[in-house]
C-alpha cells in the first residue's frame, strides 16, 4: 500500500468515526481504535483514557444532543496523523458538562489529532471551545 492509499485510509476512518457520533453507533469504535489503555488523550471528565472512554464520550454527547450533527470541515494527512477540524450543532436536550438542558441550539468547533498505526487508531487529542459554548449560551 502506498502512503497516499494509507494516508486515503486514515481519512476515511476519521470519516467513519464521525458516523458513530453522529448515529450512536459506538461499536464503530471497536472497529477503529486500537484496544490500548492510552488511546484518549483528552478524555471527558469521569472517564477512561480507553475505548470505552470514547464510547462514553459518544453516548455523553449523543445524549445531551440527540439532534446533535458533527461536520469535518477541513482534514488533513502526513503519514500516520491525522489533522481535522469540525462542527458540532444541535439542541442541548441532556445534561452537558454540568449544565441542565437548556433546549437551545448551540453550535462549538473543535480541531482533533489523531495517530493510526497498523489501520487503527492508537492515540486521539481534542482541542475544542466547548467550555467558551456554555458559559456564553448557559449562564
Amino acid at each position: 500500500m502506498t502512503q497516499v492509499d494509507r494516508q486515503k485510509n486514515h481519512e476515511r476512518a476519521i470519516r467513519r468515526m464521525t458516523e458513530a457520533f453522529n448515529s450512536g453507533e459506538v461499536d464503530i469504535v471497536d472497529e477503529l481504535v486500537e484496544d490500548t489503555d492510552d488511546v484518549e488523550k483528552t478524555p471527558m471528565p469521569g472517564t477512561s483514557r480507553d475505548r470505552l472512554g470514547l464510547k462514553l464520550k459518544i453516548q455523553h454527547l449523543r445524549s445531551a444532543f440527540p439532534d446533535g450533527k458533527f461536520s469535518i470541515e477541513e482534514i488533513t494527512s502526513d503519514g500516520d496523523t491525522v489533522t481535522f477540524r469540525w462542527k458540532l450543532e444541535g439542541t442541548q436536550r441532556g445534561r452537558f458538562l454540568g449544565k441542565q438542558a437548556s433546549n437551545r441550539k448551540v453550535s462549538f468547533t473543535g480541531q482533533d489529532v489523531v495517530t493510526f498505526r497498523d489501520g487503527k487508531m492508537v492515540e486521539h487529542r481534542s482541542l475544542d471551545n466547548k467550555g467558551g459554548m456554555l458559559r456564553s449560551r448557559f449562564d
